[in-house]
């Protein structure tokens, strides 16, 4: 199928409210998932989390927090085009805007309810596609939980292996389809997206 098929293949076999990706070379940090089941009273349809990076043993902390966001926890409610771009320009890096798959847990029905554009498969980045839809949804809700709850192996990233300046234009070419597709008519929004 290919990792990009994989992902949405995973969550088309789950039949859970929510469903937590993950890639074989990612773990849970030490109770993640008790630490998240404190969350769930929100009910948000997102819930993105920290990570932990680590060396490919999983041992050596490398990081023992990165963050996605410049907030501590917080409940997002996206009733408009500001909403979200106060949440962008709070954003660190693209994980918080849902670059890294395994800091995801989103509700299924909201995941189900989206109709794929299968022009994201082979960009690396389909998940994405789907996370940035139930994002513009009205009414969504993110609860960012600024926690490490996933261990990210590093010095694995098969995308490297043709060197980082291509992993870095694997990113630049995706998310720039991404703001032409979602934000092309809003300037403000595509700027801080």
């Amino acid at each position: 199928l290919g990792p990009d098929r994989n992902f949405l293949a995973s969550v088309s076999l789950a039949n859970g409210d929510y469903c937590w990706i993950f890639g074989s070379d990612d773990a849970l940090a030490k109770d993640s998932l008790a630490i998240l089941q404190t969350y769930l009273d929100s009910q948000a349809d997102i819930y993105l989390c920290d990570r932990k990076e680590t060396g490919c043993d999983l041992v050596e902390i490398r990081n023992p927090h990165r963050s996605w966001l410049r907030t501590d926890d917080e409940l997002y409610v996206f009733n408009n085009n500001l909403d979200r771009e106060i949440y962008l320009s709070r954003c660190l890096s693209i994980g918080g805007v849902f670059s890294y798959l395994s800091s995801l847990i989103v509700k299924k029905e909201r995941w189900d309810a989206i109709d794929f554009d299968a022009s994201y498969i082979g960009t690396s980045y389909p998940h994405v596609f789907i996370m940035m839809s139930v994002f513009n949804t009205p009414g969504c809700l993110l609860h960012y939980i600024s926690k490490p709850l996933v261990i990210c192996r590093g010095d694995n990233d098969s995308f490297e292996k043709k060197g980082k300046a291509r992993r870095i234009l694997i990113d630049f070419i995706a998310y720039l389809k991404l703001a032409n597709d979602f934000y092309s008519k809003n300037i403000s929004l595509k700027r801080a997206f």
